[in-house]
């Protein structure tokens, strides 16, 4: 009899270890709408893949901008992200709109101007709009802050990634063009920031996978423009002085037509 329950116990035993082995097999031939998002002391870990945004949604909206033409992307980052939000297309300079009472001033100032035939100076004040912080040349306001006083601070953990991405892909690295004003953020680090951002992209919904090979593009433009940067050449040096001897030129004509 103990022999029985011995053979039945090693059959129970068997039969266990064989429905163990299924599952790890079934887990390894996962559906293609789930993928590995990674792995912990031997155990795989799996998500479902991020579908295509509803079309009425905030984000839908934001990445059929971002997947527009150039023009789309820097309209979208300089008027809906940064002037909707208080800062202008420079995002370097904050705004906010005039108070009733600045309103009916500057009406006050205007008419003194005019009933003094301009005899009396009289400063202008603004009627619309009035500028009360400015960053130095070279500094651009950060990207928290721009977002925090935006409309689209409430969206999805990766089109907020997205967003990162476009704003220092056009107000910091100017799309791989090196300027004057915005040499401070060409260093390693801002760089590795802006790549580490770009690989934690998903690859999918196609919306997102879109732009995150765009910008794996521009990050190869951003390298190499620093890369220019810190091993110019003589072509290079030239190339630069003849730009900054155009724009002397070009900002002299333009004081002297004042």
């Amino acid at each position: 009899m103990k022999t029985v329950k011995n053979i039945i116990y090693v059959l129970l035993l068997f039969t266990h270890i064989i429905l163990c082995a299924d599952e790890i097999s079934d887990s390894e031939n996962t559906d293609d709408e789930y993928f590995d998002f990674g792995t912990a002391e031997g155990i795989t870990i799996y998500r479902d893949s991020l579908k295509e945004f509803d079309s009425a949604s905030m984000e839908a909206y934001i990445l059929n901008q971002l997947n527009g033409s150039h023009s789309d992307r820097k309209e979208f980052i300089e008027s809906e992200f940064l002037e909707r939000a208080g800062f202008r297309r420079t995002a370097n300079v904050r705004f906010r709109k005039t108070k009733g009472s600045e309103k009916v001033l500057s009406i006050l100032h205007g008419i003194g101007r005019v009933v003094s035939f301009g005899l009396i100076p009289i400063t202008m004040k603004p009627f619309f709009e009035v500028e009360y912080a400015q960053l130095p040349t070279g500094e651009y306001y950060r990207f928290e802050n721009v977002m925090y006083a935006s409309d689209f601070k409430n969206v999805s953990a990766e089109v907020l990634t997205v967003l990162e991405l476009e704003y220092k892909l056009q107000i910091e690295f100017a799309n791989g063009i090196l300027r004057k004003d915005n040499l401070n953020y060409y260093t390693d680090e801002n760089i590795k920031k802006f790549e580490s951002l770009v690989l934690k992209l998903p690859d999918y919904p196609e919306s997102i996978g879109q732009i995150k090979k765009r910008y794996l593009n521009e990050l190869a433009n951003i390298k190499n423009a620093f890369e220019r940067l810190k091993n110019p050449t003589e072509d290079y040096l030239r190339a630069l002085q003849n730009l900054n001897d155009f724009k002397e030129h070009t900002n002299t004509n333009q004081f002297q037509r004042r």
